[in-house]
């Protein structure tokens, strides 16, 4: 899930996807201007730092040419934690593209509630994670594609955590 928009800005981007649509409909304009990027961890355990790293790595072994590095003094961040709200995953980006930060959060709290197993829940927080990375690769949530995708609400989160065939070629076409 993304956040970030106001509501004018929200009902001009669903006005010209509408237009555009469905040509390329992963583009998401709250993402990095390049596929190289630092982002720090807040406020996680050491365990946590193993699910952002594998999320990281998911992408960087994608083969779409991301480098996305951990780094202390980064401005984006990637956090977790137990939120009274429904969402598995949010990314928050904020700044003109050519200067983007965001925030990431994943909370632990939901995801429990709908898994209720140690093995199901890291499937679905690795899924969660590298999910919400993937905005900041600039892909939106629902591609419309009848593709398996990591950024689609609707995949198994216990089968897809890492990014699929197709959201490795709507990265490659966005920073060609």
């Amino acid at each position: 899930m993304s956040l970030g928009l106001t509501t004018s800005a929200a009902l001009a981007v669903a006005g010209t996807l509408a237009v555009t649509a469905p040509a390329h409909a992963t583009y998401y304009s709250g993402g990095m201007p390049k596929r190289s990027f630092s982002v720090k961890t807040v406020g996680i355990n050491g365990e946590w730092v193993k699910y952002f790293d594998t999320a990281r790595g998911n992408w960087n072994r994608a083969g779409v040419g991301a480098s996305i590095k951990r780094s202390s003094s980064a401005k984006p961040s990637f956090t977790a934690g137990n939120y009274s709200q429904s969402w598995y995953g949010l990314y928050a980006p904020s700044g003109t593209r050519a200067h983007r930060s965001f925030q990431i959060k994943v909370n632990a709290t939901t995801l429990w509630r709908d898994t209720k197993s140690i093995p199901k829940y890291d499937k679905w927080v690795r899924s969660t994670s590298t999910h919400e990375l993937g905005h900041g690769l600039s892909l939106a949530d629902n591609p419309n594609t009848s593709k398996v995708s990591l950024m689609k609400h609707s995949r198994d989160r216990s089968k897809v955590q890492t990014p699929q065939p197709y959201d490795k070629s709507e990265v490659k076409r966005i920073y060609r």
